[in-house]
């Protein structure tokens, strides 16, 4: 073998060595971008979960302030003072 033959071939080893190393590292980062990836996901959906029982609240409230309104202005209803309430025991 002649020396130019020898660094080329040095030279190719070390390129498919440097693939290799890159080839894991590269895969070491997909597996931790996925593992964030999941982790958002997951933080998403209890986001998600929290906005639907906050908009249930939001509605149920809503339609109990409905409810007393209709209560005081149709049926002439109201909430009894503190000396109107009996404890029974």
């Amino acid at each position: 073998m002649t020396r130019g033959h020898l660094l080329w071939m040095t030279v190719l080893i070390i390129a498919v060595i440097g693939s290799g190393v890159g080839v894991v590292y590269t895969k070491y980062l997909s597996r931790a971008l996925f593992v964030e990836l999941q982790e958002v996901r997951a933080a998403r959906d209890r986001a998600d979960m929290e906005w639907g029982r906050l908009q249930l609240e939001l509605a149920t409230r809503g339609a109990l302030g409905r409810v007393m309104r209709i209560a005081e202005e149709r049926l002439q209803m109201r909430a009894p003072s503190a000396q109107d309430i009996v404890v029974v025991k």
